[in-house]
């Protein structure tokens, strides 16, 4: 397909529109996670499971890390099985990479999302809210971080950046 540069980011913005639909409900589920978690437990000093180990919530909470930093690995290695390139051109086709750009996208915030709802888990958990409030406020601009963008699927298409 050939576009002036107008058309073809308005073409993949298009595309992307129903990914970016989701991507804004799960991050406005991840901010309510961390604002629950607070009030939870700092405004109605809910304390559930009264006492547990140290190593629960520690635990919990690095397995929360390990699932952020994952979540780009896995969405690096979606976006590289999505780009065919055009043996003419050299660049990448839109037709293979906007649909793997849009799975990669969703599966990294799907682990973002698991993310901030353990934080959620480690707040409830040990009664404090710092560590939950901390992973959901990490998933969250790891979320803006990975925004889709039109310019992005553009620079991917175009060779000029790594996924």
């Amino acid at each position: 397909m050939m576009f002036d540069l107008d058309e073809r980011e308005r073409f993949i913005g298009e595309r992307l529109r129903g990914t970016r639909v989701v991507c804004m409900a799960l991050a406005g589920s991840v901010l309510a996670y961390g604002i629950a978690g607070w009030f939870l437990i700092e405004g109605f000093q809910l304390h559930l499971f009264g006492r547990l180990p140290d190593a629960v919530p520690l635990s919990l909470t690095f397995l929360a890390a390990v699932l952020i930093l994952l979540g780009s690995r896995i969405r690096t290695a979606m976006l590289k099985s999505g780009l065919t390139r055009n043996l003419v051109s050299g660049q990448v086709e839109l037709g293979s990479l906007i649909p793997a750009y849009q799975r990669a996208t969703l599966v990294s915030f799907a682990m973002l999302e698991f993310a901030a709802l353990m934080g959620l888990l480690v707040a409830l958990l040990s009664g404090s809210s710092f560590y939950g409030l901390v992973l959901c406020l990490a998933s969250f601009f790891s979320m803006l971080l990975r925004w889709p963008r039109a310019e992005e699927v553009d620079r991917l298409a175009r060779g000029r950046v790594s996924p």
